[in-house]
């Protein structure tokens, strides 16, 4: 697979409906427009889980390890694809929320850090630190992202 594309299997084992594996981009400096791939990859995901009437997704920090992806840079624009899905006037969404996951406490206190700045002018989002001790397996911690339904106008 290449970069932005992604794949959907079945979940095994796992407690979820399906497992959506998606190829980041490597980071080279910034001059292989890495940016707009991760964006795109990002994007592609939330609207996969969307399409499939997914309520919640959990995210990796794509491209931040083995891709060098710088962190800052890659929390920015992964919580921007994210803040554009979610932020979407089309037909009422079932994608409800999304979970970054990490297994290093530094990389999702960047997100939480960052996704409190960045989600302070989009109603009904809330913005969740989600420690091993919570619902999420011990060697995971996780950022969440949680949209509230819009209330029905009159």
């Amino acid at each position: 697979m290449l970069p932005a594309q992604f794949y959907v299997s079945k979940p095994g084992r796992l407690p979820c409906k399906a497992i959506i594996h998606a190829v980041g981009p490597i980071w080279s400096s910034g001059h292989k427009n890495e940016k707009n791939l991760l964006y795109e990859t990002v994007v592609n995901i939330l609207e996969e889980a969307e399409r499939r009437q997914f309520t919640s997704v959990a995210l990796p920090a794509i491209s931040t390890g083995l891709y060098r992806f710088p962190l800052q840079l890659a929390t920015n624009v992964i919580l921007d694809a994210v803040k554009d899905v979610l932020k979407q006037p089309l037909k009422p969404q079932t994608l409800r929320e999304v979970h970054i996951i990490d297994q290093s406490s530094n990389v999702i206190s960047q997100f939480c850090k960052t996704a409190t700045t960045m989600f302070k002018d989009v109603d009904g989002v809330e913005i969740a630190h989600v420690s091993a001790s919570d619902d999420v397996p011990s060697n995971k911690v996780a950022a969440r992202v949680t949209k509230q339904p819009a209330e029905p106008s009159e």
